[in-house]
């Protein structure tokens, strides 16, 4: 089917979902285009749910530092505990079902697939061709980077998504990269109980904060156990 629209947007992650609705609002006729979920990594791989995780850590570890300031206070870490509020509360199991209804209360249509923009104005997807009369806004985000290493790519390696959504306490994690990313999640598992190594490839974890921040970061995280490469 070929349908004429004013703007499609191709990604509705954290950007494209806030262009489309700005568009929307405008009184534009715009057509949604998202392959995995409305909203993107924001609300259920990335800030909500890493943040709800980092609470958590956070008072497992004040506890663990009461002694000497307010007494003795015992914390048993339960890992399912977390598991069970990333998926029903935080992240709603993973449905973007509210994203489509905002979406579409303000107009817009959406669809669902992943999306291949085919000529000038012209997106396709999912057997359907949309043709925007004033423009296709490229939103598509990205998506995490895999590091050649001979072996890697036959293990059954995670992403920050199966770190996010994982229901089980690994024994023992490598992190390949001491970005942010690499160091919230590592500090997160290693606080819970897991043996943690941040492997990275340059001098430094958090390579891109000043460097007075990223060696606070890194003794920070060795005196909580956490091995680091660099």
């Amino acid at each position: 089917m070929s349908t004429e629209c004013d703007v499609v947007v191709l990604g509705m992650g954290t950007c494209g979902e806030d262009a489309s609705l700005r568009l929307a609002r405008a009184g534009l006729e715009v057509v949604g285009v998202e392959g995995s979920l409305i909203g993107g990594e924001c609300p259920f791989w990335a800030c909500l749910p890493t943040k709800s995780m980092v609470r958590s850590a956070n008072l497992l570890t004040e506890a663990r530092r009461s002694d000497g300031l307010v007494g003795s206070v015992t914390a048993e870490p339960s890992w399912e505990l977390i598991a069970k509020r990333i998926r029903a509360e935080v992240t709603g199991g993973w449905d973007d079902s509210g994203g489509v209804t905002r979406f579409e209360a303000l107009g817009g249509r959406f669809a669902r697939g992943r999306g291949e923009v085919v000529g000038p104005g012209t997106v396709s997807v999912a057997g359907d061709t949309f043709h925007a009369r004033v423009g296709v806004v490229v939103a598509t985000g990205s998506t995490p980077v895999v590091p050649p290493i001979p072996g890697l790519a036959e293990t059954p390696f995670w992403t920050n998504h199966e770190a996010v959504a994982a229901e089980e306490l690994p024994g023992s994690l490598a992190i390949l990269g001491g970005g942010a990313v690499g160091c919230e999640i590592g500090q997160v598992y290693a606080r819970f109980g897991s043996r943690v190594t941040i492997v990275e490839g340059s001098e430094r974890v958090l390579a891109a904060a000043e460097p007075e921040a990223s060696r606070i970061v890194h003794l920070a995280m060795e005196e909580e156990g956490v091995g680091i490469l660099t």
